[in-house]
Protein backbone atom coordinates (compact mmCIF):
# COMPACT_ATOMS: atom_id res chain seq x y z
CA UNK A 1 0.00 0.00 0.00
CA UNK A 2 3.02 2.47 0.73
CA UNK A 3 4.72 1.44 -2.24
CA UNK A 4 0.99 2.68 -4.24
CA UNK A 5 0.53 5.65 -2.33
CA UNK A 6 3.86 7.13 -3.31
CA UNK A 7 4.06 6.13 -6.80
CA UNK A 8 0.30 7.72 -6.86
CA UNK A 9 1.82 10.95 -5.26
CA UNK A 10 4.73 10.91 -8.13
CA UNK A 11 1.81 10.53 -10.98
CA UNK A 12 0.50 13.85 -9.09
CA UNK A 13 3.73 15.52 -9.02
CA UNK A 14 4.44 14.57 -12.64
CA UNK A 15 0.79 16.53 -13.66
CA UNK A 16 1.89 19.18 -12.07
CA UNK A 17 5.22 19.44 -13.58
CA UNK A 18 4.08 19.07 -16.85
CA UNK A 19 0.90 21.34 -16.73
CA UNK A 20 3.60 24.09 -15.00
CA UNK A 21 5.64 23.57 -18.23
CA UNK A 22 2.98 23.81 -20.74
CA UNK A 23 1.70 27.17 -18.93
CA UNK A 24 5.27 28.05 -18.91
CA UNK A 25 5.81 27.44 -22.65
CA UNK A 26 1.77 28.85 -23.76
CA UNK A 27 3.39 32.16 -21.85
CA UNK A 28 6.47 31.95 -23.89
CA UNK A 29 4.80 31.37 -27.17
CA UNK A 30 2.42 34.24 -26.70
CA UNK A 31 5.18 36.16 -25.99
CA UNK A 32 7.18 35.06 -29.24
CA UNK A 33 3.98 35.58 -31.66
CA UNK A 34 3.62 38.98 -30.11
CA UNK A 35 7.35 39.94 -31.27
CA UNK A 36 6.40 37.99 -34.90
CA UNK A 37 3.69 40.58 -35.41
CA UNK A 38 5.42 42.98 -34.53
CA UNK A 39 7.74 42.41 -36.70
CA UNK A 40 5.95 41.25 -39.56
CA UNK A 41 4.01 44.81 -38.96
CA UNK A 42 7.39 47.07 -39.37
CA UNK A 43 8.81 45.47 -41.99
CA UNK A 44 5.77 45.71 -43.97
CA UNK A 45 5.32 49.22 -43.32
CA UNK A 46 9.25 49.64 -44.24
CA UNK A 47 8.87 47.73 -47.77
CA UNK A 48 6.17 50.01 -48.41
CA UNK A 49 7.54 52.93 -47.44
CA UNK A 50 10.71 52.03 -49.36
CA UNK A 51 8.89 51.12 -52.26
CA UNK A 52 6.92 54.48 -52.45
CA UNK A 53 10.65 56.05 -51.96
CA UNK A 54 11.80 54.15 -54.64
CA UNK A 55 8.54 54.49 -57.32
CA UNK A 56 9.01 59.00 -56.74
CA UNK A 57 12.46 58.84 -57.42
CA UNK A 58 12.14 56.26 -60.51
CA UNK A 59 9.26 58.73 -61.52
CA UNK A 60 11.47 61.80 -60.85
CA UNK A 61 14.45 60.51 -63.30
CA UNK A 62 11.97 59.29 -66.00
CA UNK A 63 10.90 63.29 -65.71
CA UNK A 64 14.22 64.23 -66.33
CA UNK A 65 15.07 61.98 -68.86
CA UNK A 66 11.50 63.20 -70.41
CA UNK A 67 13.06 66.73 -69.95
CA UNK A 68 15.82 65.97 -71.83
CA UNK A 69 14.82 64.54 -74.89
CA UNK A 70 12.30 67.47 -74.88
CA UNK A 71 15.17 69.84 -75.23
CA UNK A 72 16.64 68.13 -78.08
CA UNK A 73 13.82 68.77 -80.55
CA UNK A 74 14.34 72.46 -79.75
CA UNK A 75 14.69 74.38 -83.49
CA UNK A 76 17.40 75.88 -83.97
CA UNK A 77 19.94 73.30 -81.68
CA UNK A 78 21.37 74.83 -78.73
CA UNK A 79 24.12 73.32 -77.75
CA UNK A 80 23.19 70.99 -74.35
CA UNK A 81 25.02 68.99 -71.95
CA UNK A 82 23.85 65.02 -72.21
CA UNK A 83 22.08 63.97 -69.33
CA UNK A 84 23.00 60.84 -67.63
CA UNK A 85 21.48 59.27 -64.29
CA UNK A 86 24.20 60.39 -61.69
CA UNK A 87 25.76 57.59 -60.25
CA UNK A 88 24.73 58.97 -56.82
CA UNK A 89 21.27 58.30 -57.66
CA UNK A 90 21.37 55.21 -59.13
CA UNK A 91 23.07 54.44 -55.67
CA UNK A 92 20.55 55.30 -53.80
CA UNK A 93 17.74 53.71 -55.96
CA UNK A 94 20.26 50.06 -55.53
CA UNK A 95 20.39 51.08 -51.72
CA UNK A 96 16.27 51.00 -51.61
CA UNK A 97 15.85 48.72 -53.45
CA UNK A 98 18.60 46.47 -51.28
CA UNK A 99 16.71 47.52 -48.19
CA UNK A 100 13.22 46.11 -49.61
CA UNK A 101 14.83 42.83 -50.12
CA UNK A 102 16.37 42.99 -46.84
CA UNK A 103 12.98 43.79 -45.25
CA UNK A 104 11.40 40.82 -47.15
CA UNK A 105 13.58 38.47 -46.43
CA UNK A 106 13.53 39.59 -42.88
CA UNK A 107 9.56 38.70 -42.94
CA UNK A 108 10.21 35.40 -44.57
CA UNK A 109 12.43 34.44 -42.34
CA UNK A 110 10.35 35.85 -39.26
CA UNK A 111 7.30 33.86 -40.67
CA UNK A 112 8.82 30.73 -41.34
CA UNK A 113 10.02 30.54 -37.75
CA UNK A 114 6.86 31.54 -36.34
CA UNK A 115 5.45 28.49 -38.28
CA UNK A 116 8.25 25.95 -36.70
CA UNK A 117 7.35 27.72 -33.58
CA UNK A 118 3.80 26.97 -33.18
CA UNK A 119 4.10 23.04 -35.01
CA UNK A 120 6.79 22.97 -32.17
CA UNK A 121 4.03 24.20 -29.30
CA UNK A 122 1.72 22.27 -30.76
CA UNK A 123 3.36 19.10 -30.59
CA UNK A 124 4.36 20.10 -26.63
CA UNK A 125 0.36 20.50 -26.33
CA UNK A 126 -0.22 17.30 -27.21
CA UNK A 127 2.29 15.27 -25.98
CA UNK A 128 1.63 17.03 -22.66
CA UNK A 129 -2.00 15.97 -22.55
CA UNK A 130 -0.84 12.43 -23.92
CA UNK A 131 0.87 12.07 -20.68
CA UNK A 132 -1.34 13.52 -18.42
CA UNK A 133 -3.93 11.43 -19.60
CA UNK A 134 -1.72 8.39 -19.30
CA UNK A 135 -0.90 9.48 -15.99
CA UNK A 136 -4.30 9.96 -15.11
CA UNK A 137 -5.64 6.58 -15.88
CA UNK A 138 -2.18 5.65 -13.94
CA UNK A 139 -3.67 7.45 -10.65
CA UNK A 140 -7.05 5.63 -11.26
CA UNK A 141 -5.46 2.38 -11.74
CA UNK A 142 -3.17 2.32 -8.99
CA UNK A 143 -5.92 4.19 -6.58
CA UNK A 144 -8.59 0.87 -7.45
CA UNK A 145 -5.51 -1.44 -6.56
CA UNK A 146 -4.93 0.56 -3.29
CA UNK A 147 -8.57 0.69 -2.04
CA UNK A 148 -8.45 -3.30 -2.88
CA UNK A 149 -5.34 -4.16 -1.38
CA UNK A 150 -7.02 -1.71 1.39
CA UNK A 151 -9.62 -3.81 2.08
CA UNK A 152 -7.32 -7.14 2.07
CA UNK A 153 -5.69 -5.63 4.43
CA UNK A 154 -8.85 -4.68 7.15
CA UNK A 155 -9.84 -8.58 6.27
CA UNK A 156 -6.66 -10.04 6.88
CA UNK A 157 -6.48 -7.71 10.65
CA UNK A 158 -10.02 -9.08 11.10
CA UNK A 159 -9.22 -12.56 10.49
CA UNK A 160 -6.11 -12.25 12.43
CA UNK A 161 -7.86 -10.90 15.26
CA UNK A 162 -10.23 -13.73 15.19
CA UNK A 163 -7.77 -16.28 15.10
CA UNK A 164 -6.22 -14.27 18.51
CA UNK A 165 -8.91 -14.42 19.96
CA UNK A 166 -9.82 -18.24 19.41
CA UNK A 167 -6.13 -18.98 20.26
CA UNK A 168 -6.59 -17.15 23.57
CA UNK A 169 -9.58 -18.93 24.07
CA UNK A 170 -7.80 -22.32 23.02
CA UNK A 171 -5.03 -21.49 25.82
CA UNK A 172 -7.16 -20.55 28.27
CA UNK A 173 -9.08 -23.89 27.85
CA UNK A 174 -5.51 -25.47 28.04
CA UNK A 175 -4.78 -23.79 31.07
CA UNK A 176 -8.09 -24.58 33.11
CA UNK A 177 -7.38 -28.46 31.70
CA UNK A 178 -3.79 -28.36 32.76
CA UNK A 179 -4.93 -27.63 36.15
CA UNK A 180 -8.01 -29.79 36.40
CA UNK A 181 -5.17 -32.65 35.61
CA UNK A 182 -2.79 -31.55 38.09
CA UNK A 183 -5.68 -32.03 40.38
CA UNK A 184 -6.87 -35.04 39.11
CA UNK A 185 -3.26 -36.68 39.87
CA UNK A 186 -2.45 -34.90 42.83
CA UNK A 187 -5.30 -36.36 44.47
CA UNK A 188 -5.61 -39.46 42.69
CA UNK A 189 -3.92 -41.69 45.69
CA UNK A 190 -5.97 -40.22 48.16
CA UNK A 191 -8.82 -41.03 46.13
CA UNK A 192 -7.68 -44.39 45.81
CA UNK A 193 -6.72 -44.83 49.61
CA UNK A 194 -10.42 -44.10 50.60
CA UNK A 195 -11.92 -45.89 48.14
CA UNK A 196 -9.65 -48.81 49.23
CA UNK A 197 -11.05 -48.25 53.03
CA UNK A 198 -14.78 -47.84 51.63
CA UNK A 199 -14.31 -51.20 50.04
CA UNK A 200 -12.79 -52.28 53.23
CA UNK A 201 -15.56 -51.17 55.26
CA UNK A 202 -18.05 -52.75 53.11
CA UNK A 203 -16.42 -56.13 53.13
CA UNK A 204 -16.46 -56.15 56.96
CA UNK A 205 -19.83 -54.78 57.00
CA UNK A 206 -20.89 -58.29 55.07
CA UNK A 207 -19.01 -60.54 57.11
CA UNK A 208 -21.12 -59.20 60.22
CA UNK A 209 -24.29 -59.85 58.19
Amino acid sequence: IKTLEQEISDAHMAIEQAQMDLQRATEDRKAENFEFQKTVSDQTVTIEVLKQALDKLATYYDFLQQSKSSVHKQTPPVPQKEYSKSKGASGVMEMLEKLIHEAADLRKGSQESEGSAQAAYETLIADTNGSVEALQKEITSKSAAKSGAHKDMLAAESDLSDTMKELEGLNKYNSELHAECDYLLKNFDLRQQKRGEEIEALQQAKQIL
